[in-house]
């Protein structure tokens, strides 16, 4: 009946449009950094999201993360041999992100006002 007819012969890239709107955003310099406040990610959907957000973002633009606690395991995460799972540190240095906790966001992004007190748990040091 389709005889003339190609079968599956091209291919159409397309983009679903979504908007983005960060949590935080400061611009130094040239440069504007989106920063993201996340405590945890709650499934692949939403840190999939950051992934592509990242690679529309024009190169003078950053998405920084905060999270509350860099060491929780990833949604879904596979347990390693070890028993570890993935955490969400692992997963933002994975895919190119940079990232902070509390403890060591940059002393120059913080308001002096604020008084962070140090964390045995996170050895980092404040900037």
């Amino acid at each position: 009946m389709l005889k003339e007819w190609d079968i599956h012969s091209d291919t159409v890239d397309y983009i679903i449009k979504h908007t983005y709107h960060p949590d935080f955003i400061k611009k130094i310099g040239k440069n504007t950094i989106f920063l993201e406040a996340k405590g945890r990610f709650w499934d692949h959907a939403e840190h999939n999201k950051y992934v592509w957000v990242k690679k529309a973002l024009p190169k003078n633009i950053e998405l920084v993360f905060l999270f509350a606690d860099p060491s929780a395991p990833m949604p879904q995460a596979k347990r390693r041999k070890d028993g570890t799972k993935r955490s969400h540190a692992e997963w933002a240095e994975a895919n190119g992100f940079r990232w902070y906790s509390v403890y060591s966001i940059p002393k120059k992004w913080i308001d002096s006002s604020c008084v962070i007190t140090e964390n045995p748990d996170y050895p980092e040091e404040l900037e």
